[in-house]
């Protein structure tokens, strides 16, 4: 039986991961019809993952040898699929992958990311705009603050604590880096997640999501700085991942040629 808890503590954690960010590829054929990933695809990067902790950890250190092997597993998955997206994509992919953690660890709420990704719904309000009539606050953006503590749970009394702080909130509405997080927020809002913070973002400052959601992917303890990094194309990876049967395949943006880097990589 102990041999079994042991056996069981070492490989469910891993396959939980690694089947999480399998969905995470099916999720970006909603992205692009292109980004379409087979499951030998999948299952490559998996033994390779496998082949890097054979080589570097012992195996009887079980604990050291999973942690390894997500670390590698993700950080390969990330740069395969990432040389397959266009530049626009690429954030957004390691976002995915964020969430899905998140979600992995019950650090993430599925109401809160509709809300972020989709925004509020209601267009009518049940109290006045605080900031009045062309005020610095849209109304469009008051009752997205209304539906939020109606909404979610977590966010409970922040329309009625957004009134009585109203003056703070211009502060971080006119900031010129809201989203760097440093300046402190009106009164128990100061010490709400980073992807809640990043909720209030989407409706006061839309403008600076994106940053915000690097900070939040930069900071993640198992993703980091280089998630939001992509690496650079590299001919000679993807020709030593390719066989006879798995050929590479250029996708050209108007104006590009490889054939001077084909050729010098050939010679």
């Amino acid at each position: 039986m102990k041999q079994i808890e042991n056996i069981r503590e070492q490989f469910v954690p891993v396959a939980v991961r690694v089947s999480r960010l399998f969905f995470v590829l099916a999720d970006l054929m909603n992205v692009d019809p292109m980004y379409q990933y087979s499951l030998k695809f999948f299952c490559m990067i998996y033994e390779r993952a496998l082949d890097k902790a054979d080589g570097k950890i012992d195996k009887a250190d079980r604990g050291a040898r999973k942690s390894f092997f997500i670390k590698k597993f993700q950080k390969l998955l990330y740069k395969n699929v990432c040389r397959s997206l266009f530049e626009k994509d690429k954030l957004l992919f390691s976002f995915l992958m964020c969430m899905k953690i998140m979600e992995e660890n019950k650090e993430l709420d599925t109401a809160e990311a509709r809300f972020l990704m989709t925004g509020a719904t209601a267009v009518d309000f049940e109290r006045p705009n605080p900031t009045g009539e062309n005020g610095w606050l849209s109304d469009k953006a008051w009752a997205s603050v209304l539906e939020l503590g109606r909404v979610l749970p977590s966010f409970k009394g922040f329309d009625k604590d957004f009134e009585t702080y109203i003056q703070d909130w211009e502060r971080v509405f006119n900031s010129a880096a809201p989203h760097s997080f440093k300046e402190p927020w009106p009164a128990q809002w100061n010490e709400i997640s980073l992807f809640r913070r990043n909720i209030v973002m989407r409706i006061l400052r839309p403008d600076k999501v994106i940053p915000a959601i690097q900070k939040l992917i930069k900071k993640d303890k198992e993703l980091g700085k280089s998630y939001i990094t992509p690496p650079p194309f590299d001919l000679s990876k993807s020709f030593s991942d390719s066989t006879n049967k798995t050929p590479v395949i250029f996708v050209l943006s108007p104006g590009a040629d490889p054939m001077s880097e084909l050729q010098k990589l050939a010679e």
